[in-house]
């Protein structure tokens, strides 16, 4: 594997997992996209190096790479195509991991979310060959956007390859038991609302300081709203009391005249 890139591992921060950074579980990754997946998958991640305060990218090419961004429309489309075709295959796998009844397939439905979020990934590509950099948060939604006319022609295959062994976290390999059938092909109901759990997630993360602002200026209007009333019960009863004092006072005070 030869370098392709490198970026200042200042300038990023990685995303960690559980004890651990996402980008140090490469080689347990890797593994476990040769085991599971097809061989267009195998070699799709960029192996990340840290050297002298910069991340070196490996990948099975022998030549510099360049970020997406900075080529051509024509070619960006295209390999803009492939990455979403491979993502849209790799999305069915994912939500079986993360909905499975077993823990180890979780955590790799969770990993597995993380590493292929389009949000940080950064695609490299010669024109031809192209890997990912992933790990770190690099906010590049924007870069890896394709516009809906193009990701029509990025229909996955009807067969997406069934998910037969699966990777522990640790140093050994074992294989783990099989799930029922039918949890391979999840009901378009549960889609749905899988989806709609996600977009109102994302909602949440993305305005949360807004609804936290709104609450703030709803509770103050309430409580002006309540402090401002002349009708309040409490304001009558002291109003009373100082009727009687001055009473009590005028009639004090007319005794002493007399």
């Amino acid at each position: 594997m030869g370098v392709v890139y490198v970026l200042n591992s200042s300038d990023y921060s990685p995303i960690s997992i559980g004890d651990k950074y996402l980008y140090q579980e490469y080689d347990k990754v890797a593994s476990f996209l040769k085991r599971n997946f097809e061989s267009s998958v195998h070699s799709i991640l960029a192996k990340p190096v840290l050297a002298n305060g910069a991340i070196q990218w490996h990948a099975e090419v022998d030549v510099p790479l360049t970020r997406i961004g900075d080529l051509s429309a024509d070619i960006q489309v295209r390999i803009k195509k492939r990455y979403w075709k491979i993502k849209e295959e790799l999305e069915k796998e994912i939500y079986i991991l993360e909905n499975s009844n077993n823990a180890e397939k979780k955590k790799w439905g969770s990993i597995l979310r993380q590493i292929f979020d389009d949000e940080n990934n950064v695609l490299l590509t010669d024109g031809d060959f192209w890997c990912l950099m992933w790990g770190w948060k690099f906010k590049n939604k924007k870069e890896n956007y394709l516009p809906p006319e193009f990701l029509a022609d990025t229909a996955p295959s009807p067969a997406p390859v069934p998910l037969l062994e699966e990777t522990q976290l640790e140093d050994e390999v074992i294989p783990l038991p099989q799930e029922p059938v039918h949890e391979l092909h999840p009901k378009r109901k549960s889609s749905f609302w899988y989806g709609l759990k996600r977009l109102l997630r994302n909602f949440v993360y993305r305005f949360w300081g807004l609804l936290m602002f709104i609450l703030l200026v709803l509770f103050l209007w309430c409580l002006s709203q309540k402090c401002s009333r002349d009708e309040c019960a409490e304001v009558d009863a002291l109003n009373k009391e100082l009727d009687a004092l001055n009473a009590q006072i005028n009639e004090r005070c007319l005794e002493s005249a007399q």
